[in-house]
């Protein structure tokens, strides 16, 4: 039982850490610049390319969510934001391969301002592998989405037929194992305060 208790304890601990290390940015495979249209709230077309905001999950078109007792088109309010974001300025994004649908995954900028930092920093998208601190401040202070009761994004796809999406993964095994980690002990903390 102590030996359990030991290994818990050090997986714990290597969360933690490697939870803390910087976030690296891939090698880009690609690059597009020009003015861009948001199709919603994750993705946009610049140069002709589709592309979708690595690191970001965004509310569905469809989606809805609840705040103050009414609901409200959280789907229509994020593609909205980011429209606004990338009307701001000439759009610069930086691929790093492609998803399953073809799109290529991308971080883009706008006006010199990171769009799915600051996507996420508003409240219109989450933390989809990447911007996790950003996701933390607006839950804190109750922005966007964090003002009122949402489904993430990744569960209200699974429960109204949507195909699944897996969580951008930036910088590789590290985030994989940093993520399972993180998943495993947050399933053992939770049986244990249920217990």
């Amino acid at each position: 039982m102590a030996g359990g208790w030991a290994i818990l304890l050090l997986l714990a601990l290597g969360a933690y850490f490697s939870d803390r290390l910087p976030v690296g940015e891939r090698s880009p495979t690609g690059e597009a610049r020009g003015g861009a249209l948001a199709s919603d709230g994750d993705s946009l077309r610049i140069a002709g390319k589709r592309v979708r905001i690595e690191g970001i999950d965004a509310p569905e078109l469809g989606q809805t969510c609840k705040r103050e007792g009414a609901t409200w088109e959280c789907g229509r309010e994020a593609r909205d934001r980011l429209r606004a974001l990338v009307s701001a300025g000439d759009v610069r994004c930086r691929f790093h391969g492609r998803d399953k649908y073809g799109r290529e995954l991308g971080v883009c900028d706008a006006a010199s301002r990171d769009v799915g930092r600051e996507m996420v920093l508003s409240g219109y998208a989450v933390s989809y592998g990447r911007y996790e601190a950003e996701e933390a401040k607006a839950e804190r202070e109750q922005r966007g989405l964090w003002a009122g009761e949402f489904v993430k994004p990744q569960e209200w796809r699974r429960t109204n037929g949507h195909p699944d999406e897996g969580p951008h993964l930036i910088d590789g095994w590290l985030a994989a194992i940093r993520s399972w980690l993180l998943e495993r002990l947050t399933a053992v903390f939770s049986g244990i305060a249920d217990a």
